[in-house]
């Protein structure tokens, strides 16, 4: 990939300087734009980086950028983009979301937009500020599981807070789901979508070819007749609820998308970054989905308890600090009856991105760089996929079974 695939003009550089800095008497020494990385960093972006050098008060300076971008070199890619309104409704959420819900003087919980380009954005390089992501293959430990519940909690409790505020300002309930709907919809998250329905599939037939439960005629027969209801009706809990308190929501929640800071090897901040998929839903939604893709099973099923009551203290800290009792908001019994319903969501969205991430970053470059394969995974036929790199890598078959034979003892047997 050519990095003058993404033009940035010396006016757009001066305008992010000017953004990130939030000064503009600066002058631009020079610029120059390269690859983020030789490797797949995500599944539906491009990425750069924008290094600057430029002087301030008579002080020769220099910044690095990160540039987010719809791909130029992959179309099939670049058109789920454009169907599911990908961009448009990440831009959204930074220039009107997050300018509307974020608190000044509150702990950083994202990257900053200083510039929006022609299809791509570009933000302050989390890297660049010694931020960094645990590799896709390691799960959380306790100390790095903390941290990102606490960061979702930060994140979590400023719609909430914002909503709050709105309402006594204007005298009557205010919803932010009702000002930006349109932009806080499913995305791929639908029945009726290409890619949910072959996730679907190929988990189906994944457990039909592999699992333990496949040598019993009558529990495969039960699970075929349950599995399309058990999916689609997990589709239905990240709804916006009636019943619990709703919150705008991350709904992505895997590795790549949670960065931290580090003191040695302890983290000490985390921060989140690609909003491409939030949603208004019960915050339950996320902390489960948090837990389900970044900790081991049994990590994850013995602590579950505490980490559950860790996120509603932290919520709690968030919103007292905003003069918002979180028994207004939910008590606690709420919060983990919601936890319960959410965990289908989670399990169901977390079998649809494992088979895609867990995948050594070779794989990942080898399976889903080629534009045409990726539309043929993606869209046409993940049964196939998932049931060749399960042949061939006992592992990975191991863990991507295991979420789906999950799946099966919960809901289907």
């Amino acid at each position: 990939m050519n990095s003058q695939d993404i033009i940035v003009t010396e006016q757009q550089v001066v305008s992010a300087i000017r953004n990130y800095l939030e000064d503009d008497s600066f002058s631009i020494y020079g610029y120059n734009i390269t690859k983020a990385s030789d490797k797949m960093l995500g599944y539906l972006s491009e990425y750069w980086k924008l290094n600057v050098q430029f002087k301030i008060k008579n002080e020769v300076r220099s910044l690095v950028f990160f540039i987010k971008g719809v791909p130029r070199n992959n179309t099939a890619k670049a058109a789920v983009v454009r169907e599911l309104k990908l961009f448009n409704k990440e831009l959204m959420f930074y220039t009107r979301i997050k300018e509307k819900i974020d608190i000044k003087g509150i702990k950083p919980w994202s990257a900053k937009l200083v510039e929006v380009l022609e299809e791509a954005y570009v933000f302050e390089d989390l890297s660049y500020l010694g931020y960094r992501n645990r590799h896709k293959l390691n799960t959380f430990d306790r100390d790095h599981t903390l941290q990102a519940l606490e960061t979702v909690a930060r994140f979590h409790s400023l719609s909430l807070i914002y909503e709050r505020e709105q309402s006594l300002l204007s005298g009557r309930p205010y919803c932010i789901n009702q000002e930006f709907l349109e932009h806080l919809d499913r995305g791929g998250y639908d029945e009726n979508d290409p890619w949910f329905v072959q996730c679907m599939k190929g988990a189906l037939n994944a457990v039909k070819k592999f699992s333990a439960h496949a040598k019993n005629e009558a529990a495969i027969v039960l699970v075929e007749n349950k599995w399309r209801d058990v999916w689609t009706s997990a589709l239905r809990c990240c709804d916006a609820s009636a019943r619990y308190p709703n919150v705008v929501a991350h709904r992505d929640l895997w590795s790549n998308n949670i960065l931290f800071r580090y003191d040695g090897a302890k983290p000490i901040a985390c921060v989140l970054v690609d909003f491409q998929a939030v949603r208004y839903q019960p915050p339950a939604g996320d902390v489960m989905l948090l837990l389900y893709c970044n900790l081991d099973q049994q990590m994850r099923e013995e602590n579950m308890e505490y980490f559950l009551n860790y996120y509603y203290e932290e919520l709690a800290n968030y919103l007292k600090n905003a003069n918002v009792s979180i028994e207004s908001v939910m008590s606690k019994n709420e919060f983990l009856t919601s936890a319960e319903e959410q965990r289908q969501w989670a399990l169901v969205a977390f079998a649809c991105l494992l088979p895609q991430f867990w995948l050594d970053d070779d794989a990942t470059t080898k399976h889903f760089s080629n534009s045409e394969q990726f539309q043929k995974i993606l869209t046409e036929d993940k049964s196939s996929f998932i049931e060749l790199i399960m042949n061939n890598d006992d592992k990975y078959k191991e863990k991507v079974l295991g979420v789906f034979d999950e799946i099966v003892e919960r809901y289907c047997l």
